[in-house]
């Protein structure tokens, strides 16, 4: 008996059932490997004078067993706007093959959690934040030396690169935040405190359930206030408070999408709207994008109340008669206060471009002024400041695989680049490399996701209508 003990015990030990991690480009999986882009979704650009661009990887599909973030250097996207042949125009049909390269081997990269949004950065650009919804976690990578990304000591230790499990002293599932999706830096006023503390404002995409009834789901949604400072210093109370961006008696307590901070009026405004039903799911209730003829609420939230006030909801559904908000971005700042005098928005059903306007009165209600008609299924945009004349803004049209470019001026579609793959995303501008013929222009930085790259896009300023794709870096695992 004894004899046959030890037997069963070694043939146990040789025969580890417990599966292999299935890590992502370049850390697996199978051995180190250069890195890839796989469902891109945040995108923001580095700091400093090699200031690259880092770009969060989804992990949509769950091939892996987490995500990434990863820095393209100056240096290589400078190569890619300019390359030794010259300036390329790859939105034809007969595109050089060099308009599509893969990302360099030593990419620099960091694990985060999955299902990742946004990118942030932090007050001093020294950290990368974004949120993940399969653990209900914030994300914390470092920017270090040469832009090289490893953890924290919050979030794995700065001698590593396996960020994962995010922040360990923030849950934000206790917040009433279950899938942080939106992450924005802004600052708040604490009682009794007269200077602001910079803070992150993250929102849920997921509404928290506060109780089921036979069945029915009764909701609501938060942000979560969260002190910077003490992020970095990984101090271990950061969460400040939270704000109820929605209940059973305000907005039915759907989620949000998109949320901007308005640092002048001291107020969020938040759009989109997510259920969370027991029919979705499997073992407990999912969430989904409201359906039917719904409400495309605007909510509007004081952020120095902290808890003590619901949001302000403006029902934009009959103005524009759309029932989902993609994303939202501020504009025009008044030359004297600063203040936002525009809300953008981008709808779909139907597709267009809203012009929203900020009243200076706080008893004034924001208003619809402008729906300008957009390609199918736009989604993120960004602002094309122009030296002495109205800005260009730059739109994604996600089902086109395009970004157009429309003239605030005429508040017209001026330019539309295609050819960029299935399903972009995000677009940011970023900054042109150092060379004479970029002097006028913009450069663009568009995340595709279904075809596992970044799109880079020039925008001559006083021609816009002659903006080109330039190149596309990255191709799927």
């Amino acid at each position: 008996m004894k004899k046959s003990g030890m037997a069963i015990a070694a043939l146990l030990a040789a025969c580890n059932t417990t599966p292999p991690q299935f890590l992502p480009p370049p850390f697996g999986p199978e051995g180190p490997q250069p890195a890839r882009l796989f469902f891109p979704t945040g995108l923001v650009q580095a700091p400093g004078p090699d200031a690259g661009l880092l770009i969060a990887n989804g992990n949509f599909d769950r091939l892996f067993e987490t995500g990434t973030v990863v820095n393209l250097t100056r240096s290589y996207l400078d190569s890619r706007f300019l390359p030794d042949a010259g300036p390329l125009d790859c939105d034809v049909p007969d595109a050089s093959l060099d308009c599509t390269q893969p990302i360099p081997g030593d990419t620099s990269a960091a694990m985060i959690g999955s299902y990742a949004g946004p990118l942030v950065l932090n007050a001093d650009a020294g950290i990368v934040y974004s949120a993940s919804r399969d653990n209900g976690s914030l994300n914390e990578v470092a920017i270090g030396a040469n832009g090289k990304l490893h953890c924290t000591e919050n979030s794995g230790g700065v001698s590593s690169q396996d960020c994962r499990n995010g922040v360990r002293t923030l849950d934000l599932p206790d917040a009433g935040v279950d899938g942080p999706f939106t992450v924005v830096a802004g600052n708040t006023f604490l009682p009794g405190e007269s200077t602001p503390k910079d803070v992150f404002f993250i929102s849920s995409i997921v509404p928290h359930i506060d109780s089921i009834s036979s069945g029915v789901i009764t909701s609501s949604t938060h942000v979560a206030v969260v002190d910077m400072l003490a992020l970095a210093a990984s101090a271990p109370s950061p969460l400040l408070y939270s704000m109820r961006a929605g209940s059973q008696f305000v907005g039915g307590g759907t989620g949000v999408g998109p949320m901007v901070f308005d640092g002048v009026r001291r107020q969020l405004y938040l759009a989109g709207c997510y259920v969370r039903s027991s029919a979705l799911g499997a073992g407990e209730p999912g969430s989904t994008l409201c359906g039917g003829i719904t409400p495309n609420y605007l909510r509007i939230l004081g952020v120095d109340a902290r808890d003590a006030t619901d949001p302000t909801l403006i029902d934009l559904r009959s103005d524009v008669l759309s029932i989902y908000t993609v994303q939202l971005m501020l504009g025009d700042p008044d030359p004297a206060t600063k203040a936002p005098q525009t809300l953008w928005a981008t709808m779909r059903l139907p597709d267009t471009l809203v012009r929203i306007e900020l009243p200076t009165s706080p008893s004034v209600l924001p208003r619809v002024r402008k729906v300008i008609p957009l390609p199918i299924s736009p989604a993120d945009m960004t602002r094309i400041p122009r030296p002495g004349a109205p800005d260009l803004i730059a739109v994604v049209a996600e089902k086109q695989n395009s970004v157009v470019i429309v003239d605030t001026t005429t508040d017209e579609v001026v330019a539309e680049v295609g050819r960029l793959g299935d399903s972009p995303f995000l677009v940011k501008q970023i900054d042109c490399p150092a060379a004479a013929r970029f002097s006028n222009s913009a450069c663009l930085a568009t995340t595709v996701f279904g075809a596992c790259r970044v799109a880079l896009i020039e925008v001559p300023l006083l021609s816009p209508s002659q903006a080109k794709l330039r190149a596309l870096a990255g191709t799927c695992p």
